[in-house]
């Protein structure tokens, strides 16, 4: 029973600080917090906005591709004595490629040699715009085609 009346003693304070419990944070806290975040946020959402700019900028790339593969086809497709610069002056862009491509320009060359009369070189050039306004480096695609021999 002697146990049960013990009174329990407390260490003393140390330095005349009392401890006691924490709920939450400190104003410190909370500032070294927001500064840390504020930080990350400076990085990186430049970092997000470059690449959604290189996306962008290598999606028109792929249509301006596309684009100039699909013309050289159709130039290629012809008989050998409609490729002329009269006939291809005629083709124009799809509407898809001139609404993914502000600005674009499509050249589109014909050329015969003297030395080679069964030979035309066949060149097509699309240049476009970006967002700002600025010449992007354009697509080229070159190509020879020879008269086919009838057997």
């Amino acid at each position: 029973m002697r146990i049960k009346n013990q009174i329990r003693l407390k260490s003393p304070p140390t330095a005349g600080c009392e401890l006691r419990d924490r709920r939450g944070f400190t104003l410190v806290e909370m500032m070294v917090a927001g500064v840390l975040l504020m930080t990350v946020t400076m990085i990186v959402v430049p970092a997000i906005y470059w690449v959604h700019r290189e996306r962008r900028q290598t999606e028109h790339r792929q249509v301006a591709i596309v684009e100039v593969e699909n013309m050289m086809e159709r130039v290629v497709a012809l008989p050998f004595k409609d490729i002329n610069q009269a006939t291809v002056d005629k083709l124009v862009l799809s509407e898809s490629a001139l609404r993914q491509l502000s600005n674009a320009d499509l050249k589109i060359e014909i050329s015969e040699t003297d030395n080679l009369p069964q030979m035309k070189k066949i060149q097509v050039q699309l240049g476009w715009k970006d967002h700002r306004g600025m010449s992007v480096a354009p697509v080229r695609l070159t190509s020879w085609v020879c008269l086919k021999e009838n057997r």
